[in-house]
């Protein structure tokens, strides 16, 4: 039998009168009609709201704002002293940008873990180390979390050599020195389909999830590698994988067009051990050579030439088809 959600199942507290508020919000929150992030926002708190706190389901607490009742995340919540029952109103800030009230922001005061305020989460910087979420902006603070490196983060201030950031669903701060910035594009929308088609790598190619290079790499092709191409969005390719696809840059792949099975030189042409002229030379052949055709990767084909195997560039062909 499914667990019941203890927040839709049980009704709201009955309305009271209490003496003051009993805990602080550390970072600007969305009170929320249950305890989860699928249930609609009532509004927003802003940091240092004071909040009458009635009860936990969880992570999430449930609190009285004025004659509003509604649920945080608890780890945002900061008890305040008993002598905080004379404490000045409750601030509000609104959904709408015109009529919120803005609050000056504290450094060494804001930093539990918290969700944003907007709905999507956009990183505007990347870790490249380790780091130690922290509490607040010094390594006095306790951590919050260890963030590995390459996480992507939003930034959302900064103190001296210290930015607090966001991961999404936490907030903190971390050393400034260990940030760097990323430009972020949003999910690819619009993808191009197309009738599956072959290419080459033309050089090693970070195969990543997104089209954008601030996307995580799912895996690494070697240059020469044959891929099949099937759907596009701007400048970035979708190849199949296995059990997944993943995109990579339009310019650095290479048709793979070669579909003869014989070609012949037109011009004196160098055999080389690889498809590149990179590689060490193994022969040369003479215009109107005849050669068997085993392989091909962009502008170079794998030819058979008097028992010797190697690539040659096909502009020194014919490129005709049988």
């Amino acid at each position: 039998m499914k667990k019941a959600d203890f927040a839709r199942t049980n009704p709201p507290p009955v309305p009271k009168i209490v003496t003051g508020p009993t805990h602080r919000t550390t970072a600007e929150l969305k009170l929320r009609k249950g305890a989860g992030r699928h249930y609609a926002t009532q509004y927003i708190l802003a940091e240092n709201s004071r909040v009458f706190l009635l009860r936990t389901n969880g992570l999430w607490a449930s609190v009285q704002h004025g004659q509003t009742f509604g649920w945080l995340p608890a780890q945002c919540l900061e008890r305040l002293p008993a002598t905080a029952s004379t404490a000045p109103p409750m601030q509000v800030r609104t959904s709408n940008p015109i009529t919120a009230p803005q609050r000056a922001f504290t450094p060494h005061s804001a930093s539990s873990p918290a969700e944003p305020a907007d709905e999507e989460f956009h990183p505007t910087h990347r870790s490249t180390a380790d780091l130690n979420l922290r509490k607040g902006s010094g390594t006095n603070y306790p951590v919050l979390q260890v963030l590995p490196t390459q996480q992507l983060v939003r930034k959302l201030d900064e103190a001296g050599t210290w930015t607090k950031i966001s991961t999404g669903p936490a907030a903190g701060w971390v050393p400034s020195a260990y940030l760097t910035q990323v430009n972020f594009k949003r999910p690819a929308t619009g993808i191009q389909a197309q009738s599956p088609a072959e290419y080459t790598t033309t050089v090693r190619l970070n195969v990543r999830k997104g089209t954008g290079d601030q996307y995580p790499v799912m895996r690494i092709l070697q240059a020469g590698t044959l891929v099949r191409v099937n759907g596009s969005v701007g400048d970035w390719r979708r190849i199949v994988l296995e059990h997944d696809h993943g995109w990579v840059p339009a310019s650095q792949l290479q048709a793979r067009h070669i579909t003869a099975e014989t070609l012949t030189t037109v011009v004196s042409t160098t055999m080389h051990q690889g498809a590149s002229a990179n590689y060490r030379v193994l022969a040369q052949m003479g215009a109107g050579e005849k050669l068997q055709v085993l392989d091909a990767r962009g502008q170079w084909a794998k030819v058979r030439h008097r028992h010797v195997e190697g690539w040659i560039n096909t502009s020194h062909t014919d490129e005709k088809h049988r």
